[in-house]
């Protein structure tokens, strides 16, 4: 099987029941590097196949491309100077071109950056459901993207130490873990951080971005590092710049007394302004779902696959009987009927494929990755969750 040109893994290789598992501590280069010198081969082997990475690149090797490169590398090394010395540890640990690693995260805005006017047909979907159950509350999501994606994936487990020059460039403790896509930064998948927060991203899709302002990997890699929901709202307002892209992010924040609240936030550019739009919805009774469409934001969205699928999935999950418990959750996640779109995207030449599926259980205080349907299919890794930096005596 081929897409557009390049030859995809599962040719070979098929579907891999293997979740890599890096638990790191240090600096955020030093984890960076530890990151790339582990993981060399699965990042360069994504890095030769991606085939947006490519796109990615005749757009930088523009003067509009590398103009806007510039300018977002520029800021962000003002804004998060030690994000980015994190990304160099990767790039220098894989022996890979650092400007690549950096395309990756700008993505659609350095995809589009000669087109930002036109309407694209962007491809893509996550689906994300969350529930309160009677004794704790449950979050499930499916992990989709392109298919070079698969099985170019690891999960890192880290312990951020920051150096003291990295402390007085606003770096604080961190201790957090995330499924990443090979050589991206961690935050814009799934995981969760020991401040009480588990999370998942939905990729969304204006159509207007702002080139040289923050990407969304960086904002999401930020809120590896929040304290609580109040601190997530700032992250996610990015006041003074704002996000140039957008995303929406699902979240259950555990506080110290062990109470938990579910929210939902679209995040998306202010084209008059310099911070970012953030629509925040809480959750009590109604389950959250979430797809790759704005629920609540007003803007002028892409046209093509990634929102016709969202509406598709949407349409099937409101199908079900709403979920009461994880089995519930499981079996809406696992949904495979549509012809063209489905809820566990596992088609053989779907260009948009679920690489994985997570459950978050914070009863059991439990991360569960399945790489097949979750409901037909044991979990190939187990993670425990801690909330090391809340009062323990609650745990």
């Amino acid at each position: 099987m081929t897409g557009r040109g390049t030859v995809l893994c599962e040719k070979y290789i098929g579907r891999r029941r293997a979740v890599p598992v890096l638990y790191l501590q240090g600096s955020h280069y030093d984890v960076g590097f530890d990151i790339g010198r582990n993981f060399a081969s699965i990042i360069k082997s994504f890095l030769s196949s991606y085939q947006n990475l490519r796109d990615f690149e005749k757009e930088y090797n523009t003067d509009t491309g590398k103009d806007a490169y510039d300018k977002t590398l520029a800021n962000m090394k003002k804004r998060f100077p030690y994000y980015v010395k994190e990304m160099q540890g990767v790039a220098d640990g894989a022996n890979v071109p650092f400007h690549q690693l950096f395309l990756l995260q700008m993505d659609d805005i350095i995809g589009t950056i000669n087109d930002n006017h036109l309407p694209r047909n962007d491809t893509g979907g996550c689906s994300s459901l969350a529930i309160k159950t009677p004794k704790s509350a449950v979050l499930g999501h499916t992990e989709d993207a392109f298919g070079e994606t698969l099985n170019h994936f690891y999960i890192m487990s880290a312990h951020i130490i920051p150096t003291p020059e990295d402390k007085e460039l606003g770096a604080i403790e961190e201790r957090f873990a995330s499924l990443c896509y090979a050589g991206h930064l961690p935050g814009y998948t799934m995981g969760y951080n020991e401040n009480g927060l588990v999370f998942s991203i939905n990729t969304l899709s204006p159509l207007m971005l702002k080139p040289g302002n923050t990407p969304r990997t960086f904002i999401t890699r930020a809120l590896l590092a929040s304290k609580s929901y109040a601190d997530a709202e700032r992250i996610l307002r990015d006041e003074g710049l704002g996000i140039g892209n957008g995303f929406s992010i699902n979240m259950i924040w555990t506080n110290k007394a062990g109470e938990q609240q579910i929210y939902n936030a679209e995040v998306a550019p202010d084209l008059k302004a310099d911070r970012s739009i953030v629509n925040i919805h809480k959750y009590t009774d109604e389950p959250l779902i979430h797809t790759n469409i704005y629920r609540r934001i007003s803007v002028q969205e892409v046209i093509g696959p990634i929102i016709d699928s969202s509406t598709f999935r949407l349409k099937i999950i409101d199908s079900h009987t709403p979920p009461h418990d994880q089995k519930d959750v499981k079996d809406i996640l696992s949904d495979t009927t549509g012809t063209d779109f489905q809820v566990f995207q596992e088609k053989k030449d779907s260009v948009i494929k679920t690489i994985a599926a997570g459950i978050f259980d914070l009863e059991n205080m439990t991360w569960s990755i399945f790489i097949d349907k979750p409901n037909i299919s044991e979990p190939v890794a187990i993670l425990p969750i801690r909330f090391s930096m809340l009062d323990k005596s609650v745990q």
